[in-house]
């Protein structure tokens, strides 16, 4: 309770007042020159609204301090969120998602640079791996497994796998592809009917906890290089394939796998994969004079 001499005349009057909600419009901090304001009133839930205009100088700020998050812990996430930054690519076409996730893992274990969707699509279509015969309709799992194996990234399919299975898989550092249900991970709650239908591929990367999200790597989406979707939306997603996924044979130690190997031993293999595929470019090109 303060008390002020609001008519000049000695005489004090009592007013109740809340310093939690004043505003010295003055700048001088005399008690006089601030003023009481009403914040009884619950803010607005700012996800109904578009993004309000800058506040103007007869509007009150919102003081409230603004806290940073704490970064994770490592040991809440599991994997390397952007490893596959720099392999990402959108796949343009429908029907691409197999041979543009197989890309990412190819660039990631060999060191290539791949970013044109059709640089093993076409190798697809050699190999009559497309279902049906038509690129619109992708590839089946064992056909993506089988085009990773033909390009010297020896993998396999595991299905009913667990969200600790595949913590233990990004914590080995082995690359991972997940086949799950695209209208669930693009279109959560916006589906016209939810079809129980497994028909998109993609690098799984990390899965931060403490978060609580996974994180994608997924060509299918223009916006996929490092796409984070809830655990809970990606568990979903995934249980209409039977929790089906491709897992390389060997860890790569840039995923954080296979702690303690030489560097020098690494890049041999590594070169190793390179010197097969030109072998391969050469072997195709003389095949075609």
């Amino acid at each position: 309770m303060d008390s002020y001499d609001l008519d000049d005349q000695g005489s004090a009057v009592h007013i109740p007042v809340d310093y939690t909600h004043l505003l010295d419009i003055d700048s001088d901090g005399s008690e006089l020159g601030f003023i009481a304001t009403d914040f009884t009133d619950p803010l607005p839930d700012e996800q109904d609204f578009a993004p309000p205009e800058p506040v103007s100088a007869y509007e009150i700020p919102d003081l409230t301090p603004v806290v940073e998050p704490a970064p994770p812990a490592a040991d809440d996430v599991h994997g390397t969120p952007d490893a596959y930054s720099d392999n990402w690519f959108y796949q343009e076409k429908q029907g691409y998602c197999g041979p543009s996730s197989a890309a990412q893992i190819l660039s990631e274990y060999t060191g290539l640079d791949i970013k044109d969707p059709d640089y093993l699509a076409n190798r697809v279509t050699e190999l009559g791996l497309w279902s049906d015969g038509d690129p619109g309709h992708g590839m089946t799992l064992r056909g993506v497994e089988t085009l990773l194996d033909d390009q010297c990234v020896p993998c396999h399919i595991e299905r009913h796998g667990t969200l600790d299975d595949l913590t233990d898989k990004l914590d080995a550092g082995y690359g991972v592809i997940a086949m799950v249900d695209s209208g669930e991970i693009w279109h959560r709650g916006d589906e016209l009917g939810e079809d129980d239908t497994a028909d998109h591929v993609l690098v799984v990367t990390a899965i931060d906890e403490a978060r609580g999200v996974v994180v994608l790597s997924d060509s299918g989406n223009p916006n996929g290089d490092q796409l984070t979707v809830p655990i809970e939306q990606f568990l979903d997603a995934w249980a209409d394939s039977d929790n089906a996924m491709i897992v390389a044979d060997e860890p790569d130690p840039d995923l954080g796998g296979t702690p303690g190997v030489d560097p020098a031993v690494t890049a041999v293999e590594r070169d190793r994969w390179v010197i097969v595929d030109l072998i391969h470019e050469v072997v195709d090109t003389l095949a075609g004079e």
